[in-house]
């Protein structure tokens, strides 16, 4: 399933005095500042990856639901769409340097990431949790003999050992309850010499900080909450699953508070792209998400 970063309405209506980390407190109140000292202090440390995975059943409903309309949130503008667009040219630049073979895209959705590697030269095969996603994968192939999309958990891949040249697992692992036996599942199906790209949230972020401050303060808004992966996080489950890291590349510059960027969709989309010009070694700290490519070994 390909996921976006956050099932929540992109409008939100706020009533009173607001701090844009989130917390309401009264203006110049020493109260309100130590409120939201200790909510930020108790959100940096935990909770981390994996603790708290929703449930499979949770997360198949919301996507069978939303699957007929989903590949509409690549499209437009906005922090979502450009969220989307940022991520598919990164995966395409990524594959674009290897000979094309067979892809496998776990956690496909509607298959989005199909339409930029197709005319690569890439076959295309999408696997997902979701029937509902499935099902729209092929519905968007339609006669296209060179793609396949089969409703399938990534958990328990019903591939063949070594049948896939590359396998990319784009926004699905924050949404598996046992993401490490997904990366194994990923390291089992690849050829050696084949290539991993996975896109994570980034839990270091600013702007996933905020967001964390928001959701403790407004608790149970999303159905479905996506896990958040530290680098140091994400490369030791790669480590342990049979891969080495080759690249990470931090993408989506949030630098403007959550309900901000929702409100203001088009500002947000260009205060991003201008920091997206700039090394993203630097500003590691303001990509929400990161795409990190991998080797099995």
């Amino acid at each position: 399933m390909t996921r976006s970063p956050s099932l929540r309405s992109h409008r939100l209506t706020v009533t009173g005095p607001f701090n844009p980390l989130g917390t309401r407190v009264a203006q110049g109140s020493p109260q309100g500042q130590h409120t939201l000292i200790t909510n930020l202090v108790a959100v940096a440390q935990g909770p981390t990856v994996g603790q708290k995975p929703p449930p499979r059943a949770a997360v198949r409903q919301v996507y069978d639901r939303i699957a007929p309309h989903y590949a509409e949130l690549y499209e437009g503008e906005g922090p979502l769409p450009h969220f989307y667009q940022t991520r598919l040219k990164l995966v395409s630049t990524l594959l674009k340097r290897q000979r094309p073979g067979i892809v496998l895209d776990v956690g496909s959705g509607p298959g989005v990431i199909g339409d930029h590697l197709r005319p690569l030269g890439f076959r295309y095969v999408g696997a997902d949790a979701s029937v509902g996603m499935a099902h729209e994968c092929r519905r968007r192939g339609g006669t296209d003999t060179g793609r396949f999309c089969a409703a399938a958990s990534g958990e328990a891949l019903p591939f063949a050992d070594a049948a896939f040249d590359a396998v990319t697992i784009l926004g699905a692992l924050e949404y598996m309850e046992a993401p490490e036996r997904a990366l194994a599942e990923c390291r089992r199906v690849l050829r050696p010499g084949g290539t991993l790209v996975v896109s994570l949230l980034n839990w270091s972020s600013l702007y996933r900080l905020l967001t964390r401050v928001r959701e403790r303060r407004n608790p149970g808004k999303d159905p479905i909450p996506a896990g958040q992966f530290t680098r140091w996080e994400a490369e030791r489950a790669l480590r342990r699953a049979g891969f080495a890291v080759r690249s990470v590349a931090y993408f989506d510059m949030e630098l403007l508070p959550p309900t901000f960027a929702e409100n203001h969709p088009k500002v947000a989309q260009h205060v991003a792209a201008l920091f997206e010009r700039l090394p993203g070694a630097l500003f590691w700290w303001l990509g929400s998400a990161m795409l990190i490519e991998a080797f099995p070994f």
